[in-house]
């Protein structure tokens, strides 16, 4: 009976072996502010694809070496200072934008989005070229600027 009790115990290792192989990696977590050092181009919030039309250029967001952020946010450039903690928390402070007028309702509401969500604590996950910074409220999905193929609009 002990072979048999050997033989199972190889038998389970190997399943638990096999099943964990077969798991997706999770998201890229406890990552370092020169990993998000790019420039970001918005694709989706709250996971519904963005189209060239709701905005004169890409909505986007760019960060320096010296976590310093600039972008636009469908109507108005912005800057300030990125904040990452524990590896997974990002936020934007000491924002500060243009005050140029949004004239489509629209891409007032897009950009009030953007802001509002960028300068508050994100949970942020880093995927397969994937910036996903989520809030209470809503969910910003980026991607690499030179990943980025606009949507036909």
């Amino acid at each position: 009976m002990l072979a048999s009790d050997a033989q199972m115990k190889k038998w389970f290792l190997f399943a638990v072996l096999l099943s964990l192989l077969g798991c997706d990696q999770p998201p890229k977590a406890g990552f370092t502010a020169k990993d998000l050092q790019q420039d970001w181009v918005l694709t989706k919030i709250d996971g519904r694809d963005l189209s060239q039309a709701e905005s004169r250029s890409p909505i986007g967001l760019s960060l320096d070496s010296q976590f310093k952020a600039t972008g636009f946010s469908g109507c108005n450039q912005f800057m300030g200072l990125a904040e990452l903690k524990n590896g997974n928390q990002f936020r934007i402070t000491a924002f500060v934008s243009t005050k140029m007028a949004c004239i489509q309702n629209e891409i007032a509401t897009i950009e009030s989005v953007v802001v509002s969500s960028l300068q508050q604590w994100n949970t942020t996950a880093l995927e397969s070229n994937t910036l996903t910074l989520t809030t209470e409220q809503h969910v910003l999905t980026f991607v690499p600027e030179e990943l980025h193929m606009p949507p036909a609009g």
